[in-house]
């Protein structure tokens, strides 16, 4: 505004109703509300000093101007970062213009917020006016971003290092011909080939016994509940000796037999000819019964039909003795 009353050479008596003119949202209805209060006529005779003074105490509070103060105090430049710490500087100088008075004060203020690599140049350079010292500072941070020193965004800090092995170093270890990129690639290869090969074989095609105990090649869908392949209008098949799914009981690996006197229901008919229990312990080969061997089987005990256990010979005259359990002959012999 103050640029605008020099270029138009603006009267005095002027300044205030070409000032209030362009405001706009919060300051314009504060200034609605002065001239209420204060009536048109005298509000538009105020001086641009002293509306500028209400302003400052309208807009800019006590409790504001502590937080500009405590900001101000601990402004830093961040590394690199000069035009915007200089920026910043000005901004604040302008709002608690009391901290950087007088000349002196400014110049020891903007000094004081350089990177410790730079604030001893200037302070030994001795600036007299805050534009010379502002110049020294721009170009000594240049120089340290240069050199790495220092960073500012958008520069790489390795620029300075172009001369020495450790990039040639590194592009070794980034080229795609060394070794361990070979290896990646290798691998990532055999992976891509292992797990698109599996879903391009036909179903009719004859598998491989190694493909054959990794996948099914079946009708019959996957169950859900017992993770099992079977049909959809088949129960599952349950065991009711160890209660797992899959077999039944007259195949469970279980050495505990299921009781004579049980009455779960069988999901399957049980087969007419005896199965011996595939079990890692001893069990009787006829029955399967891990209790006893297969000598004193019961089912064998009194069979008739098993067989002569022995063959004896008569020498004598006498009639054989009757034995169910022996096959007696009579043999002669001549002088």
């Amino acid at each position: 505004m103050e640029s605008t009353f020099l270029h138009s050479d603006c009267p005095e008596n002027l300044k205030v109703r070409y000032a209030t003119s362009v405001y706009q949202k919060r300051a314009l209805t504060w200034w609605n509300t002065e001239k209420r209060t204060r009536g048109a006529e005298t509000a538009l005779a105020l001086t641009w000093d002293e509306v500028k003074r209400l302003m400052t105490e309208e807009f800019c509070p006590r409790n504001e101007m502590m937080k500009l103060e405590s900001e101000f105090w601990n402004l830093k430049q961040d590394s690199g970062e000069n035009l915007a710490y200089t920026n910043r500087h000005h901004e604040l100088s302008l709002l608690v213009p009391h901290m950087v008075t007088p000349l002196s004060r400014a110049i020891e203020k903007y000094i004081s917020g350089l990177p410790m690599q730079i604030q001893d140049t200037c302070y030994g350079s001795k600036p007299t006016t805050l534009e010379d010292a502002i110049r020294l500072a721009a170009t000594l941070t240049d120089n340290h971003v240069r050199a790495g020193t220092l960073t500012r965004k958008g520069v790489k800090k390795v620029e300075a290092k172009s001369t020495n092995d450790e990039p040639s170093k590194e592009v070794k270890a980034e080229s795609p011909n060394g070794p361990k990129f070979n290896n990646r690639k290798r691998k990532a290869n055999n992976f891509a080939l292992t797990t698109s090969a599996t879903p391009t074989v036909p179903v009719n095609q004859q598998p491989s016994a190694k493909q054959t105990n990794k996948s099914y090649v079946g009708e019959h869908p996957l169950c859900i509940t017992c993770r099992y392949h079977h049909a959809t209008n088949r129960p599952c098949r349950v065991c009711t000796n160890c209660k797992r799914y899959g077999h039944l009981a007259n195949y469970c690996r279980n050495r505990q037999m299921v009781q004579q006197g049980q009455n779960a229901p069988q999901l399957n008919q049980t087969p007419a000819a005896p199965t011996p229990a595939l079990t890692h312990g001893r069990a009787c080969y006829e029955c399967g019964d891990p209790n006893h061997f297969r000598n004193k089987c019961p089912k064998l005990v009194g069979n008739d039909q098993r067989g002569t256990r022995a063959q004896t010979f008569q020498l004598n005259v006498q009639d054989p003795q009757v034995n169910q359990d022996m096959e007696n002959d009579t043999l002669l012999i001549k002088d």
